[in-house]
């Protein structure tokens, strides 16, 4: 017993040496949408906004206006929707419309990726993300789905630059049973104290 946990902890000293600080500290390739969406959800767990939200299910639709938002589930497809990640640096095609915009694509060689394209406009006075934009697909035998997203941001009033709403769109299929459809737009209401 004493020789397979000595062993264990040789090799796990052996694989610890190997990884090289400079692989996991490269800077990113593609825009630090992550990073971006992670303060978002900081400041609104911290503010806890009102938000007016719409979530439609097929054919049924609900609205209300609440402050009681889980922001980390309620923004997890936009940081999933992160492409930088080590094994992603060279599965996506580079484009830049203009000098505000940033576009990803999933290069043809790289399907089975479930983020299939990204979006990111920048505003051009504060150099932050005004639109960010991505689908992200999956589909294997037993489950297909599209998930569109979209998250808008800006300055509003006194708040700082925030995000003011954001849409999930799509769908998900199983085999042998209809195709649900769902779309669920949130708008923040801005924070500033009424006169």
């Amino acid at each position: 017993m004493r020789f397979v946990y000595s062993g264990c902890l040789f090799f796990a000293l052996i694989v610890s040496s190997c990884s090289s600080p400079t692989q996991t500290n490269q800077p990113n390739v593609y825009y630090d949408i992550a990073g971006y969406v992670k303060r978002q959800i900081a400041e609104l767990t911290t503010r806890k906004p009102l938000v007016n939200k719409q979530v439609r299910i097929n054919e049924k639709t609900s609205r209300q206006d609440t402050r009681d938002i889980n922001w980390s589930r309620e923004l997890e497809l936009f940081t999933q929707a992160d492409i930088n990640k080590p094994a992603l640096r060279s599965s996506y095609q580079i484009t830049r419309p203009d000098s505000l915009t940033y576009q990803y694509t999933l290069k043809k060689s790289e399907e089975k990726l479930t983020v299939r394209s990204l979006r990111v406009q920048l505003d051009s006075a504060t150099h932050q993300p005004r639109r960010i934009e991505a689908v992200l697909q999956t589909a294997n035998p037993l489950y297909s789905s599209e998930r569109h997203v979209v998250m808008e941001s800006g300055a509003n009033g006194r708040d700082p630059w925030q995000m003011q709403q954001y849409t999930v769109s799509g769908f998900q299929k199983l085999p042998y049973f209809d195709k649900n459809e769902f779309a669920v737009k949130g708008i923040v209401q801005s924070t500033q104290p009424r006169p």
